[in-house]
């Protein structure tokens, strides 16, 4: 929310010698701004739950995959307005560079660290794995419309999504365009709908040395931006 504060433009001219009762009068000018609240929000509670895993079931010399959850981010705000997001990897120190089996909507796998988020430590310290994060970007809506997806990195130009790919760097802002659009322009509306795709992968177990009950503990923000 912007507030602007009140301003004060008072006006007083003397005469020297003439009394008068009143020659001057405050102009006061006010006024509130307020930004269009837009509210993230995460189907079942934000958590992709993959379950309880038997290490016994693990490999003990291969990547393990663990396949695909989804959720569904939905953004309302309080009226149409054009805005984007970008996500913050709170596990990031514990990105493990793997292979992940089809993490993409067009069944592509993914060995590109810079687009794998943290999925915590054992308590020996070793990276357990990474997820990946894709949205299925033939099915982002905006209030019910089906809309193409855009990506900024940093200050740069928008860009038209690959294969909905989400990338490890919070400088990177995802927004929506018209359907079919050319030039880029950000969609302005009260509901936008994003189906993502998470997908998870863990080390060897060899590697991960674990004897005791390990917990997944992977954590990353989702912050909306008002373009």
């Amino acid at each position: 929310m912007f507030k602007i504060i009140t301003l004060l433009a008072g006006f007083l001219s003397v005469l020297s010698g003439v009394s008068y009762a009143s020659d001057s009068v405050d102009l006061k000018v006010t006024a509130t701004l307020e930004a269009a609240a837009c509210t993230p929000t995460l189907s079942d509670g934000g958590e992709a739950k993959f379950g309880h895993i038997p290490v016994g079931n693990l490999s003990e010399t291969q990547t393990n995959q663990l396949g695909s959850r989804f959720l569904t981010l939905t953004i309302a705000c309080s009226e149409s307005t054009p805005v984007g997001w970008f996500i913050t990897d709170n596990k990031k120190d514990s990105v493990q560079a793997l292979t992940i089996i089809n993490p993409k909507f067009n069944g592509e796998d993914l060995s590109d660290a810079s687009y794998e988020f943290g999925l915590g430590k054992t308590a020996a310290g070793v990276n357990i794995g990474a997820y990946a994060i894709y949205v299925d970007k033939s099915n982002v809506t905006a209030d019910g419309n089906k809309i193409s997806m855009l990506y900024k990195p940093g200050s740069g130009s928008w860009y038209a999504s690959g294969a909905g790919e989400i990338k490890n760097d919070s400088s990177y802002i995802y927004a929506a365009e018209a359907s079919g659009a050319t030039d880029a322009t950000i969609v302005s509306a009260q509901t936008f709908v994003w189906p993502l795709k998470i997908t998870a992968a863990v080390q060897a177990t060899n590697t991960l040395n674990i004897s005791d009950d390990t917990s997944l503990t992977g954590s990353a923000t989702i912050t909306v931006m008002y373009l």
